[in-house]
């Protein structure tokens, strides 16, 4: 009986040792997870502010543009909203009409032209 018993004592601690090793294992992961996630909030931080920065210089060079060529400016403006109607216009057409011919070239040239300007 002795036997049975020592038995059943050392099958016990076994399962508590394996127990203590899955929970050391489980807080091993939770500890690795929080340490990911870390790193990713900083990642993404720091994309976040790149691209804030870069936005802004972007729209700060594009307000000295228009401040400087005002006419230009108005032109583009301008050459925007015509292909932009083009494009719509032509986009609510079920059927291909002289718009629609007319709209994609018309779209391709403004925006060729409005990258030479912001360059």
């Amino acid at each position: 009986m002795d036997v049975e018993k020592n038995k059943y004592e050392t099958i016990k601690q076994q399962k508590v040792g394996e127990s203590g090793s899955a929970s050391a294992t489980a807080q091993s992961i939770l500890d690795r997870g929080a340490e990911v996630y870390g790193q990713a909030e900083q990642a993404v931080s720091d994309v976040y502010d790149k691209t804030a920065q870069t936005v802004s210089k972007t729209y700060e060079k594009a307000k000295s543009y228009s401040n400087e060529n005002p006419g230009k400016t108005i032109l583009i403006a301008l050459g925007i909203g015509v292909g932009l109607g083009f494009l719509l216009g032509a986009s609510s057409s079920s059927r291909r009409s002289r718009t629609s011919r007319f709209a994609q070239p018309v779209v391709n040239a403004l925006s060729d032209l409005a990258q030479e300007y912001f360059r």
